[in-house]
């Protein structure tokens, strides 16, 4: 009963010595809140994106065949994929029969549903190509119905839950029919059974599975790669040894085949590494693990600094008989109502961007996190409190002794301050200046004062449907220009994106042996490069840059002679240094495969390249290095065969953005174009939109980096107003003995600039590492090197300097004599 009402004692105690230290009680709490959401949010982050399809039976026992193709590793720097001919899929399934659970499904697709049979009422669901097999391999929850025979049945589906509901407005409906029309689906489906909806994230985004309706064509061993295989096993070794008995055709002898869990699949299908594929996940883990661990250490120097100037009452608690222990749990009760004041808060912020949609993740797992993380803070503060009684206890034995501390007692926890401030500040603005100079690089052509219309067929972010602008595609850059009160100075319409790298087709350029036909493997990646059709008009409009030789202008046809330009990347390619003698020629072979040039609509032409001079202009961002490109020029009003990425380009004048953007959407009404199909955008926007999650991630990080480095430095003023404090009257002392200022800071000052030099160093490299692999997703640019670290802990110096020199003016404030009065 002691022991209770002592520890209430001691609690009481604490509240009211917060409000002596309350605002250093405060920013520990804050900093660890921030802490305990962002480690919080990063492990639940990390979770989801390495646990998908986490909601089926088993399933960390489910994998995915990945195959490589190590015959072209000669040409491309990997070739890794997890889609394969049919043949190859139903020959695994053969060789794995007994041993592991199969299922096989091809490509995805997007059917219209129309649920009463009117053609103007109808939606998209996504459904997804499956053999029987896949129902024991995902281990599918049945409502009813067979959903093995269904997909055994051609013109029967397998619908989820939801879309049931959705269609038929109940569950129970399996044998009813409804109309569908999609790729491979025509007419009325039958549905044949229901199944449970995916609970959470998954690698198949389906909402119903169809049979695999195989064609013909599709049984050859050159067929199309449309096919994977998902593997249900406990023995993953044991089906990897058995893939050496596959028996591949010569040419495709060289396929690898391996197993990747399923759980991971949606990023490293491809061949990805782990780190490459999880770069952000981890990093930003790694990051939270540096904030909590600052804001711990920021406690427990908040407190260590608090206790260091209360010896006197733990020499008094000593002397009535409290024990070492009984002293501990006293600062503990101290330090605990922060701690608990910071995961509270935590709660109330988790609970907060819970209600507002900005838990990354899983929001049902993300309680568990948050759990865990509580935890391992709890456990974090009790074992640091270990450190204030060591050094107050020393301290005491020192004070009996006659010593007196030297007030640097616990410069490590400065230097880990400064190590996280350091690190924090390396990594934001080395990412925003490397975001900075890929947005603002010249990449050949005007981007300032220019608005985007997007026009194409491609479905924009979240709309099912687009508008058909093509009646009126062409009419539009006229309507604009009459709006030139409203800024409006020219406009310009693109059949073919040239800003959207998808509007690029790949074709294989000949030279004259191979054109003559005297080389019989002509469609290799050796002479592959992308082309771009650019309007003559473009030229201007945008002001696009020439590096050598003329621009494509508009003249009369000339049989068996097309007139093209290059980039630089193209000349490296075919050794064109001397663009006005490249010999190539572009046409197609017997087969007609993919070495064809369109330039219009019905027909393509054949014939020697005329290179007519060199662009210096990058349309593709970043991410990926410059690939050889090839342009062509067009008229106005040129039928296109690739509309999917059109737009309509629209130049205003400087300061007039808002009022152009009205004018186009008044023009834009007069054609009944409904308000949510207008997607208009400045062109500088559109580009910096490349780095789009860059950009969100730098900005989270920079917001991290300022609550950093407001608690780091809020952790130094306290620390240095108490171990300042410790030594007023050794600084007393040198005032009597005729000291200046000068010389009481200087000595002050250097021990504490060594430690944050010291943090500074040690944060150097492992920053320095980080930003090396994120450096790795992009081709421009340096990692930032020892200048930028030598201007944060500058920076970081110039902060402690202040501080320091604010609190040794306090101390000398002080008069001699009642700092060196004897303590009673």
């Amino acid at each position: 009963m002691g022991t209770i009402s002592l520890w209430v004692q001691n609690l009481k105690q604490a509240l009211r010595n917060l409000r002596s230290h309350g605002w250093q009680a405060g920013i520990s709490a804050t900093g660890l809140a921030v802490g305990i959401v962002c480690l919080t949010f990063s492990l639940n982050w990390l979770w989801t994106e390495t646990n998908y399809d986490y909601f089926r039976p088993d399933y960390k026992d489910l994998y995915l065949v990945q195959h490589d193709d190590t015959a072209r590793l000669t040409h491309l720097n990997t070739h890794t994929s997890p889609y394969m001919p049919l043949p190859v899929v139903m020959l695994l399934d053969s060789l794995l029969e007994g041993e592991a659970e199969v299922g096989i499904f091809g490509m995805t697709v997007r059917p219209q549903i129309y649920p009463d049979g009117r053609e103007e009422a109808y939606f998209y669901a996504s459904g997804l190509l499956s053999f029987p097999g896949m129902v024991r391999a995902l281990g599918l929850t049945v409502l009813s119905g067979d959903p093995e025979k269904a997909l055994a049945t051609p013109g029967h589906v397998v619908l989820t839950e939801s879309l049931a509901r959705k269609i038929f407005g109940k569950t129970g409906v399996v044998g009813q029919t409804f109309e569908a029309s999609a790729y491979r689906i025509t007419g009325a489906q039958t549905v044949g059974a229901v199944v449970a909806d995916n609970e959470g994230d998954s690698y198949w985004g389906y909402e119903m599975l169809l049979p695999p309706n195989v064609q013909e064509w599709e049984w050859g061993w050159d067929g199309s790669q449309l096919y994977s295989v998902c593997i249900r096993t406990d023995d993953p070794a044991a089906v990897e040894k058995a893939f050496s008995r596959i028996y591949l055709p010569l040419d495709k002898s060289h396929w690898k085949f391996r197993l990747i869990p399923l759980r991971t699949a949606h990023k490293t299908g491809y061949g990805e590494s782990f780190l490459h594929a999880y770069f952000y996940p981890l990093a930003f883990t790694l990051i939270s693990v540096l904030l909590l661990w600052s804001a711990v250490v920021n406690l427990l120097a908040v407190y260590t600094s608090v206790f260091l100037g209360r010896v006197r009452e733990y020499a008094l608690r000593r002397s009535l008989g409290a024990s070492a222990w009984q002293n501990a749990v006293w600062m503990l009760t101290e330090i605990m109502p922060v701690a608990l004041s910071g995961i509270l808060l935590g709660c109330v912020a988790l609970e907060w961007l819970a209600h507002e949609g900005q838990v990354p993740g899983n929001l049902s797992h993300v309680y568990v996190c948050f759990a865990q993380v509580v935890g391992a803070v709890l456990v974090l503060v009790v074992a640091g409190t270990g450190y204030p009684v060591h050094k107050v206890r020393r301290a005491y034995r020192l004070t009996l002794g006659g010593g007196v501390s030297a007030g640097r007692s616990h410069a490590w926890l400065l230097v880990v301050q400064c190590f996280a401030s350091a690190f924090l500040l390396f990594i934001s603005l080395g990412m925003q200046r490397q975001l900075s100079g890929m947005m603002n690089q010249d990449l050949g052509f005007e981007r300032e004062d220019i608005l985007r219309l997007h026009t194409g067929r491609k479905y924009w972010p979240g709309e099912e449907e687009p508008f058909n602008f093509k009646s009126i595609f062409y009419d539009l850059p006229q309507e604009f220009r009459k709006e030139a009160a409203a800024g409006i100075t020219d406009a310009i319409a693109l059949p073919a994106d040239i800003f959207n790298r998808f509007s690029r087709r790949r074709i294989n350029l000949l030279t004259e042996e191979e054109w003559n036909g005297k080389k019989d493997d002509r469609l290799t990646p050796e002479n592959e490069i992308d082309y771009m059709e650019v309007p003559y008009a473009a030229f201007d409009f945008f002001h696009l840059h020439i590096a050598r030789g003329a621009r494509l202008e508009e003249q009369p046809e000339q049989d068996g002679v097309e007139p093209v330009m290059f980039n630089e990347a193209a000349c490296r390619k075919f050794r064109a240094g001397d663009f006005r003698k490249v010999n190539l020629y572009v046409g197609s072979d017997d087969t007609g495969h993919n070495i064809m040039m369109y330039t219009k609509w019905t027909n393509h032409i054949a014939g020697k390249l005329e290179v007519k001079g060199i662009m210096d202009v990058r349309l593709s961002d970043f991410h990926e290095e410059e690939r050889p490109l090839m342009w062509v020029g067009i008229p106005d009003r040129h039928e296109c065969r690739f509309v999917e990425h059109d737009a309509v380009y629209v130049k205003h004048a400087p300061g007039r953005r808002e009022d152009a953007e009205a004018a186009i959407r008044r023009v834009l009404r007069r054609f009944d174009v409904p308000e949510d199909k207008i997607h208009l955008m400045p062109l500088e926007r559109y580009m910096a939109d490349c780095y789009k999650e860059e950009t969100y991630y730098a900005g989270l990080l920079s917001a991290l980096t300022v609550f950093s480095v407001l608690i780091t430095f809020s952790g130094v003023f306290s620390m240095l107003l108490y171990s300042l404090r410790l030594r007023r009257r050794s600084m007393a002392i040198r005032r009597v003995m005729g000291a200046g200022f000068r010389d009481v800071f200087r000595p002050q000052l250097r021990s504490y600039l060594l430690y944050v030099v010291a943090g500074g160093v040690l944060a150097y490299f492992p920053a320095a590492l980080l930003m090396h692999k994120w450096m790795e997703y992009f081709h421009y640019g340096e990692t930032p090197g020892v200048r930028l670290m030598a201007a944060i802990v500058c920076g970081i110096c110039v902060v402690v300097s202040l501080i320091v020199y604010g609190q040794v003016r306090r101390c000398m404030n002080d008069k001699p004599v009642e700092v060196l009065r004897p303590e009673s």
